[in-house]
């Protein structure tokens, strides 16, 4: 009757964890994952301990939504009603989903937005400074970048251009109803940040779902890790301006 709850990094979860999470689905025993230290948020225990793949290895388990978490007050949200809603199948004596959380180390502050609403597998807006702008686009960040997205907002503002930082909260199950409400408003444009590799990460699965739905993209950029490791480092940010 217990709900199993486990927490480690997210290299090891991924890697050593990936047979105890596909066994507990196959015996329908949900389970939830806090794994923190996401990719190079973990900078100076090098390229052992940085998950850059970490979507791609644990998102195609079947029955479990992996999202990542970019401030306390999201984790507060989610958290809290993935485990109302595992108690809540668990009395019904459905199996349910597991739900895997994943969230950085230096970069993780109380909250983005005052006005911000989170629910499990939706999306939201961060940050709106459209606007009347002529050049328009959406940036669409996961976790731990969203201080480096609200960077580029204001660069971009300088530059007389539109944009609207989204959060896209759940990564194997795009919340395709939002994109396709917003992406339009940004006339198209998608750039994706991730502290992940391209291969595999958060802008494949949600290009893909977004073409199958017919969501209309105009042009599409990628930012994250190409085809290699990491590096030790004092700072995840000297990281991510290698990378």
């Amino acid at each position: 009757g217990y709900i199993p709850v486990v927490d480690t990094f997210a290299q090891f979860g991924v890697t050593k964890g990936a047979l105890p999470l596909i066994m507990s689905g196959l015996s329908e025993g949900p389970v939830m994952g806090i794994f923190s230290h996401t990719g190079f948020q973990d900078a100076a225990d090098g390229a052992s301990h940085q998950a850059l793949a970490y979507l791609a290895m644990s998102g195609s388990i079947p029955h479990v939504e992996t999202y990542c978490l970019t401030c306390s007050e999201e984790a507060y949200h989610l958290v809290s009603q993935a485990l109302q809603q595992m108690a809540e199948d668990k009395k019904r004596g459905v199996a349910g989903k597991s739900y895997l959380f994943f969230l950085g180390r230096e970069t993780f502050p109380p909250k983005f937005n005052e006005t911000a609403t989170y629910k499990l597998g939706k999306a939201h807006v961060i940050s709106d400074r459209l606007g009347n702008a002529t050049q328009k686009v959406m940036i669409a960040v996961s976790g731990s970048l969203v201080s480096q997205a609200l960077e580029a907002q204001e660069k971009l503002s300088q530059k007389n251009i539109g944009s609207i930082v989204v959060n896209p909260a759940v990564m194997n199950r795009p919340d395709v109803e939002f994109f396709a409400k917003w992406l339009p408003k940004a006339d198209g444009n998608l750039v994706t940040m991730e502290d992940h590799r391209v291969i595999g990460g958060m802008a494949s699965v949600l290009a893909q779902e977004l073409l199958v739905h017919d969501v209309k993209i105009n042009r599409l950029r990628t930012l994250g890790v190409g085809d290699e490791f990491g590096r030790s480092s004092y700072t995840a940010k000297d990281l991510y301006k290698l990378h």
